[in-house]
């Protein structure tokens, strides 16, 4: 990541917070309106899981789908995605070689309520479009989900899991996980799942924090919630990440900012020959 990026730092242990673009000081950041201040642990083994607000209003799914188709424009037609689908990206060639049939996007929050939430939503369309395979799937999960969202994430063609397995999923097929600015607990989880074989690992990309901003928040504050997040720090040996885009492309108050910035692609490029377990142990000491 460039020098002059800035660094986004989790707040605390809880769960699926947006994480806000500060300056190149290492600091808190705030919580927004995206994401509840204070969210419930991660569950330790799946929980049946249903939306918040059960009340369902089909004019308000379908005011939230044309939002979130809007959304969905606004994307398309930035050079920030644009950038994306360059032919000769190397983004392009690593999913190539990925293949990836399963999109997950995990901690997007309340896009009913929140602009920024959309165009998350709206990129992991557009995603799935573009860069997947036409017969990929896909599917979004938030503990703060109402009903209303839930209907309109099937309208746009994403399935809404009935259980919360705090990111704790092992993958049977190459998968692409969108995790919007999620705390440094949820990627861990997931890449704790899928850690016993290097084989297994392959199968997982992540789009969403930097693995490096972490890893540098650790060196920092030695007792915060990064430094137990022994996995993503570890990851870092063997991950492969790259910047989703340049921090220069967008205006510091627009909601563009607040969702897309520092944001990284990990790919978990991991030789047959790597001791996972060892390199877990290893970071520990």
């Amino acid at each position: 990541m460039a020098a002059a990026a800035a660094v986004a730092i989790p707040t605390a242990d809880a769960d699926w917070t947006v994480v806000r673009r500060r300056g190149r000081r290492l600091g808190n950041a705030p919580s927004t309106a995206c994401h509840p201040a204070a969210p419930p642990p991660l569950p330790v083994t799946p929980i049946p899981w249903a939306p918040s607000d059960s009340s369902l209003d089909p004019a308000r799914v379908s005011r939230l789908v044309a939002r979130a188709h809007a959304a969905i424009s606004r994307v398309e037609a930035s050079r920030f995605y644009r950038r994306l689908l360059l032919p000769d990206s190397p983004l392009r060639r690593r999913l190539l070689l990925l293949e990836p049939v399963r999109l997950s996007l995990l901690g997007v929050g309340s896009f009913e309520s929140c602009p920024a939430a959309r165009l998350q939503l709206a990129l992991a369309a557009l995603l799935r479009r573009d860069l997947l395979p036409d017969a990929a799937s896909a599917d979004l999960f938030d503990p703060v989900l109402s009903a209303v969202e839930c209907a309109a994430a099937a309208e746009l063609g994403f399935s809404v899991p009935s259980l919360d397995d705090g990111c704790r999923r092992r993958v049977k097929e190459p998968t692409l996980f969108y995790m919007p600015h999620c705390e440094a607990s949820l990627y861990d989880a997931l890449l704790a799942a899928n850690w016993d074989s290097p084989a297994q690992l392959r199968r997982v990309c992540v789009l969403g924090n930097s693995f490096r901003w972490y890893a540098l928040q650790a060196e920092y504050d030695r007792s915060g919630p990064a430094t137990k997040a022994a996995h993503v720090l570890a990851a870092g040996r063997f991950a492969c990440e790259e910047p989703v885009g340049e921090t220069g492309d967008l205006d510091d108050e627009d909601w563009f900012t607040r969702a897309f910035n520092e944001t990284s692609w990990h790919f978990f490029e991991v030789d047959d020959d790597v001791d996972l377990a060892a390199s877990i142990a290893g970071g520990r000491r």
